[in-house]
């Protein structure tokens, strides 16, 4: 790169890749060995639900099971506190007095690593566009999943998400590309994911509508399954992957994550907490996929 860049990141819908400006010096920096980002990951997510599972059984049964008003609007302020984060870190990317800080905390580097940025690069967007459609799409899917998990269940599921989506992205590049310096990784849209598949996999019925074709309803599942196949296509296509700056694999990792968890991890969360019977109706609200 030369000292003039100034470019943005191309104004893609999806997680994105990074490239470094020149006062990154890789050259003299040892790749972060895969041990310490996978330690971290297993760590954080399992101390995540740890808390989440201590707060719930704080409470009684029978307010585990019954959905009041005042916690409908505690949920609602988990989703615009993570909007919020998410506006923020964006606002930062504007002051260029920030913008060292945020390429080390706030990109995540899958050749060298800084763990926080594991978790902190889902909050991160520089471009506006990037922001606008991935929040859009995390408005149109949390409230749903947000009411069914509970609020300490759901940031546990959203952190994991986050640390899963962003260890598929990690190990896919170390495979692919071995320890050379590759672009970075930046955006919520594995998160995202995670949240469609849970959707999809309690609202089966369920049908939404993509932005650019909002009068042609379809079920959630087969959305997820093409958006997912497109993504599967890019990462496998070394033709096709030299024209997009997705990360697909962060992608793919997050919705593997949010099927398998609302199959498999949601029943076990309750059990080890309260029983609490699983949602029968589906959302009462229109959805909108935005990636």
């Amino acid at each position: 790169m030369n000292s003039s860049f100034s470019q943005k990141l191309f104004r893609t819908f999806g997680q994105k890749r990074f490239y470094y400006r020149p006062w990154i010096r890789i050259e003299n920096v040892r790749p972060t060995p895969l041990w310490k980002p996978l330690t971290f990951a297993v760590g954080t997510g399992s101390a995540t639900f740890y808390v989440a599972q201590y707060l719930d059984k704080q409470k009684k049964p029978s307010a585990w099971n019954s959905r009041s008003l005042i916690d409908r609007r505690s949920n609602r302020s988990v989703i615009y506190s993570i909007i919020g984060i998410n506006v923020g870190i964006f606002a930062l990317w504007r002051i260029p007095a920030f913008h060292r800080a945020l390429e080390k905390y706030a990109v995540m580097n899958p050749t060298f690593v800084n763990l926080p940025s594991i978790i902190v690069s889902a909050f991160s967007h520089q471009s506006g566009w990037h922001l606008l459609f991935n929040m859009m799409a995390f408005y149109s899917f949390a409230p749903a999943i947000l009411d069914v998990f509970g609020k300490n269940q759901f940031l546990a599921f959203y952190t994991s998400s986050i640390l899963f989506s962003n260890l598929a992205s990690l190990l896919h590049n170390r495979l692919r590309y071995g320890v050379k310096a590759h672009p970075g990784s930046l955006g919520a849209s594995g998160a995202i994911y995670a949240i469609a598949a849970a959707t999809a996999y309690f609202f089966p019925n369920a049908s939404v509508s993509i932005i650019f074709l909002p009068f042609i309803p379809i079920k959630i599942g087969v959305a997820l399954l093409g958006l997912m196949a497109f993504d599967t296509w890019g990462l496998v296509s070394k033709r096709f992957a030299q024209y997009t700056f997705f990360d697909h694999a962060a992608h793919l990792g997050g919705g593997v994550f949010g099927w398998l968890y609302a199959k498999y991890g949601y029943s076990a969360y309750n059990r080890s907490v309260h029983p609490r019977p699983p949602p029968s109706s589906k959302p009462s609200f229109s959805k909108v996929i935005s990636f």
